[in-house]
């Protein structure tokens, strides 16, 4: 997991592929305010943006997730939330597999004692190997969020 604040991504380029470089600099340029909830094309399906916005959730309500093809840049534009996160292992049970049609797989509780808090103009990176499980609270009762995943094909 890589973590930083909109102001890190210039430092950050020259150390990550040029796709990620591609997902880092859509971040950097956005302003996402003018942006509509949706998908946007930033390189074909080598690199692609989601955004949405949604009220974050107890951790209790929100499964660890995966993804087999695609490192997740995980950025917030607004509000708060806490992501938690491990290492994939052979110990960590899926439940629910949508890998051939979404690239999504959900485990049961994987025991994360780590996390991250992204508040407005921070990002997460999280790669195949790690399991996430985001959209949680990190703030008594919630908060609402306006979210953008770079999906980045993995090599």
């Amino acid at each position: 997991m890589i973590c930083g604040t909109k102001a890190d991504i210039e430092k950050l380029i020259p150390y990550v592929s040029d796709e990620l470089a591609a997902a880092l600099r859509y971040i950097a340029k956005t302003d996402f305010s003018k942006l509509a909830d949706g998908e946007y094309p930033i390189d074909g399906d080598k690199v692609f943006a989601r955004l949405s916005h949604y009220t974050t959730e107890p951790k209790e309500a929100k499964k660890p997730e995966s993804h087999n093809q695609y490192i997740d840049v995980q950025y917030l534009a607004e509000g708060t939330e806490k992501i938690y996160y491990t290492a994939k292992d052979a110990d960590k049970k899926v439940i629910e597999d949508y890998a051939a049609d979404k690239d999504l797989l959900f485990y049961a509780d994987a025991g994360e004692k780590d996390a991250v808090t992204l508040g407005s103009g921070v990002f997460a990176v999280f790669f195949p190997w790690e399991l996430h499980r985001p959209g949680c609270h990190a703030v008594h009762g919630g908060c609402a969020v306006q979210k953008i995943v770079v999906k980045v094909l993995a090599k």
